[in-house]
């Protein structure tokens, strides 16, 4: 018996595996984190107390986590230390992004995130958690929903004052907000500031480019250089894994995207394999508690 627990940013997701059946609970988060993460230690009480069957408090089966706000050696062994006060068994806490290598079947590998946010992530030399971007909807997160959203409407006012007519984006963004040109439409978007709101604009710019609007396509192609280019800046910072794994509702559902990253990694970074993840990251959970459970004892 093995239990695998994603905690990401807004779900948690608990299987456990035993004897080839599963049994899986997800929920959100806010249902047992109560404030962050490391503001109170019975967060962890919490959590162990939603995995089903009678696997907890059993020394012989391994857990593993991946947590999203575990970003650090000194937090993994924390969380890791108040996991154990419950679980005599084996216990591996990593970061939640640190979830998709082991999920794709591989030891070693760089984690791409680009869903709602975006961040690169991977380990050193030394062991250490290392990331790139993850900087924020409003200024960052290349390839999220709310960038690709935000750098089309940047690049719609760009094509307006250099006297272009507005395009088919252009078009659907405005009539989303009632605005009557480009002009207004910046004032209307940045008034709605809201990540999800941005968000969920985010297929518009994806209809648009298969539609032939250029803006919009350029606007995915940058987002993915971008991207590209946060796994080039991690690998200058000691992580030099050849497997790059991207996972995110964004980059999984629009091929564009994942095109666009993957065409510009190969451009900047030629000996990069770049793998797209099908498998929910709790597989990866499942594939380090295994681990632990072939650990000499």
């Amino acid at each position: 018996m093995e239990v695998g627990i994603d905690v990401g940013g807004t779900h948690t997701r608990i299987r456990v595996d035993s004897d080839g059946q599963s049994d899986e609970v997800a929920v959100l988060s806010s249902c047992w984190l109560k404030g962050t993460l490391f503001a109170d230690p019975m967060n962890a009480t919490r959590l162990l107390a939603l995995i089903p069957g009678d696997a907890l408090g059993r020394a012989d089966v391994p857990i593993a986590l991946g947590v999203n706000g575990c970003d650090n050696r000194a937090q993994c062994a924390l969380l890791t230390k108040w996991v154990k006060a419950t679980h005599p068994g084996p216990v591996q806490v990593v970061n939640d992004s640190e979830l998709f290598g082991p999920a794709a079947g591989l030891t070693r590998s760089i984690s791409v995130v680009c869903g709602t946010g975006s961040i690169v992530v991977g380990r050193d030399g030394q062991g250490e958690l290392v990331k790139v971007g993850g900087h924020g909807w409003i200024l960052g997160d290349p390839g999220s929903a709310p960038s690709l959203v935000r750098e089309s409407v940047a690049a719609i006012l760009a094509a307006h004052d250099a006297g272009d007519p507005p395009g088919p984006l252009a078009y659907a963004l405005m009539k989303h907000y009632g605005s009557p040109d480009p002009v207004q439409l910046g004032y209307d978007f940045t008034a709605d500031l809201c990540i999800t709101d941005w968000g969920a604009l985010a297929p518009l710019v994806f209809e648009a480019a298969d539609a032939g609007d250029a803006l919009a396509a350029g606007v995915i192609e940058a987002d993915g250089r971008q991207l590209a280019a946060d796994v080039v800046a991690l690998r200058a910072k000691g992580v030099d894994a050849l497997d790059v794994v991207a996972a995110g509702g964004v980059i999984t559902s629009q091929p564009r995207l994942e095109q666009a990253f993957s065409v510009a990694l190969s451009l900047v970074a030629p000996t990069l394999r770049v793998h797209l993840l099908r498998e929910s990251p709790v597989v990866g959970a499942l594939a380090l508690a295994r681990a632990l459970s072939h650990e000499p004892k």
